[in-house]
């Protein structure tokens, strides 16, 4: 629920993943393996040879710049602005108010921990509630709340799941506006079974099917 791109942040987390099991096992391998060890001297002195000859061609007779160490250059700044735009994106999309009332003085701003105040003093007293999170990000220039409840062992999610909709209708009526609402319950072995990760205009996506 923000700016950032899910696909670029698992290809990302994908990219790393991958590139770790690989480091890992090189390593493993170097280390109970003498013909490996052999092997890799042999490649990696190749590979410097071969590095050596490409960054030691200059593009030009008075020059030490070389085609290789352009591209090198050229891809390294391609990667700092990659990086750099997925660094400011991510987290964006949070915000700290959840209503605002433009009248004929001004306008009123409601923040984001007056909803999530009223719904956690509503939801901490449900039994087989152990804990309630709130938070709020903006989702198509919209407020939207993500509420999570963590549920105990043995807790019925379908009485939590009534609880959190008696909740959130509660903060509703008092904010005078209906707030899309993400719900999510979590933990407690019967609740665990039941996937909840579903967005809608209202707190019928905690409630399980």
């Amino acid at each position: 629920m923000n700016d950032t791109n899910r696909v670029v942040n698992r290809l990302l987390l994908a990219l790393v993943g991958v590139a770790c099991l690989l480091a890992s096992g090189l390593a493993v391998l170097l280390l109970v393996s003498p013909q490996a060890r052999e092997q890799w001297t042999s490649v990696s002195r190749s590979i410097v040879h071969a590095l050596d000859a490409a960054f030691g061609r200059p593009l030009w007779p008075s020059t030490t710049l070389s085609p290789a160490a352009l591209g090198a250059l050229a891809f390294a700044l391609v990667l700092v602005v990659l990086l750099a735009e997925l660094v400011l994106r991510a987290g964006r999309g949070s915000t700290s108010t959840v209503v605002t009332a433009a009248g004929d003085d001004g306008s009123t701003e409601v923040a984001a921990d007056v909803a999530s105040a009223l719904l956690r003093n509503r939801l901490q007293s449900v039994p087989g509630v152990a804990g309630v999170d709130v938070s709020a990000y903006r989702v198509r220039r919209e407020p939207a709340l993500r509420l999570t409840v963590r549920c105990r062992r043995g807790a019925s999610p379908r009485i939590v799941a009534d609880a959190v909709e008696e909740a959130v209708a509660l903060l509703d009526s008092a904010l005078g506006v209906r707030l899309p609402v993400f719900a999510q319950l979590v933990g407690g072995f019967r609740a665990r079974l039941r996937p909840a990760v579903r967005i809608e205009t209202s707190t019928r996506a905690a409630r399980p099917s």
